[in-house]
């Protein structure tokens, strides 16, 4: 603390029963009338450079002392500035600076921290080093305070952690309270399914690099699938819905409610489909998407909900939907072998009857391979999609003796179906033996653009 003599330094006699106003800018240390000066810390005016004290004597019977540094003798010292409202209505100025304070100038201001130690011979500070080192033990007591806490949580809880080289013994009892132990894997999304997207893309481009020099296909992919999603939606499981709605009246008004499609076994309406063809002929092309899985009602009701959203909103790649308040088990169809199983039957509806394959399933004959059956990779003519596993359902695609495996999840039929698509666009000039799938046949090569 550095202070100047002032230009006059009167002794003013106040009254005891005035109390004096708080001075703006005055010392860390404040004085109360209450004590005697002599028990109160005192400092020698030979330790500060700078001053020398007036000719002219004060009255020792005056209460009050205009002062640079005055003292109150509480059971704790508050090294904070009393200051007295700014303008501004700051608690305490901005800006640091010289200031009056009583005739003398402070040169300094003081911390707006509190600190507390209680009274002692030590406090009794005779030099400006002495001051140094009783801030510093405070700072020191009042940080391992806040360390021992149980309200700190961190170290950075702490106003003065940055500003004292420390040991490994200060913070040993924060190290206490957190232990090293290896975190567990997140359940939310996070960056590790962002890298596995990354790696699905980069191996979906080397295989379509197979097919194609285009690398700018996958591009467009996302489009892609958006388009044949609602293309199947609108082509295949609305009608579908509707024909499964207007033979049920039928036979409801044939007096044959027993035959309900969705409660009547699949055997009982192949045997319907024959007895009742002049009646009803589009039932036998409707119990072909129904041939899947002896739980029909199910089934029907899982179409029905696959067609509500226009783009198949409710699709569940690895699994199917909740009936009837359980949920879905393998022992139902997952939502893959759904859409498969009517997409391949409604290319069964569009391609001419084969010789070969009296049961009117040409294209599911020829173009679908089932798992435990194999394909012959080593026949040239073989085109055609493989289901290598079930449960989680996963396609490949064969196509001149080769094997095109795209990446598996959610996507994998949608782009495998979408690979035997293109190729039928670039290198079978859109036809499917002797049928167009362009606009003049089936219209579903749309989906790629120009």
């Amino acid at each position: 603390i550095q202070t100047t003599p002032p230009c006059e330094l009167a002794a003013k006699k106040v009254p005891s029963s005035t109390p004096s106003p708080p001075i703006q800018g005055q010392s860390v240390l404040s004085y109360s009338p209450s004590r005697s000066p002599s028990s109160s810390p005192k400092f020698t005016t030979s330790c500060i450079p700078g001053y020398s004290p007036q000719a002219q004597t004060l009255s020792s019977s005056s209460t009050s002392y205009s002062s640079p540094v005055s003292y109150s003798p509480s059971s704790s010292y508050n090294k904070v500035s009393t200051l007295s409202p700014s303008p501004t209505g700051l608690p305490y100025p901005t800006s640091i600076g010289p200031m009056e304070s009583g005739g003398l100038r402070s040169r300094y201001r003081s911390s707006p921290i509190m600190y507390s130690s209680p009274t002692g011979e030590e406090d009794f500070m005779t030099d400006l080093s002495s001051l140094d080192t009783f801030l510093r033990n405070e700072d020191e007591k009042q940080h391992r305070v806040q360390l021992g806490s149980s309200d700190s949580s961190s170290p950075s809880s702490s106003p003065t952690f940055w500003n004292y080289n420390r040991s490994i013994a200060d913070y040993s009892q924060m190290l206490r309270k957190f232990q090293y132990q290896s975190a567990c894997r997140s359940q939310t999304p996070s960056a590790h399914k962002d890298e596995a997207d990354l790696s699905s893309k980069q191996a979906a481009e080397e295989v379509w690099a197979r097919v194609t020099m285009n690398r700018q296909l996958l591009d467009h992919m996302d489009s892609w699938t958006a388009k044949f999603r609602n293309w199947i939606n609108e082509t295949i499981l609305v009608p579908l819905v509707q024909e499964i709605e207007s033979v049920s009246t039928q036979m409801r008004r044939m007096g044959c409610p027993e035959l309900q499609i969705g409660e009547a076994s699949i055997s009982s309406l192949k045997q319907a489909a024959l007895v009742k063809a002049p009646l009803i002929p589009t039932l036998n092309a409707l119990v072909q998407y129904l041939d899947l899985t002896p739980n029909q009602e199910y089934l029907v009701e899982r179409i029905k909900e696959l067609s509500q959203g226009g783009c198949m909103s409710s699709f569940r790649w690895n699994r199917g939907g909740d009936f009837k308040g359980r949920r879905w088990d393998t022992d139902l169809p997952t939502d893959s072998s759904i859409i498969m199983h009517v997409f391949c039957t409604y290319l069964d509806s569009r391609l001419p009857p084969h010789p070969k394959y009296p049961d009117g399933k040409t294209f599911t004959s020829q173009h679908f391979i089932q798992t435990p059956d194999k394909p012959d990779t080593s026949k040239e003519n073989v085109f055609g999609i493989y289901q290598s596993s079930i449960n989680p359902p996963h396609y490949e695609l064969i196509y001149q003796r080769h094997v095109y495996n795209l990446p598996k999840g959610r996507n994998n039929m949608f782009h495998t179906l979408l690979m035997f698509l293109y190729i039928i666009k670039t290198k079978e000039s859109g036809m499917l033996g002797r049928v167009n799938l362009g606009l003049s046949g089936v219209n579903v090569l749309w989906i790629f653009g120009e």
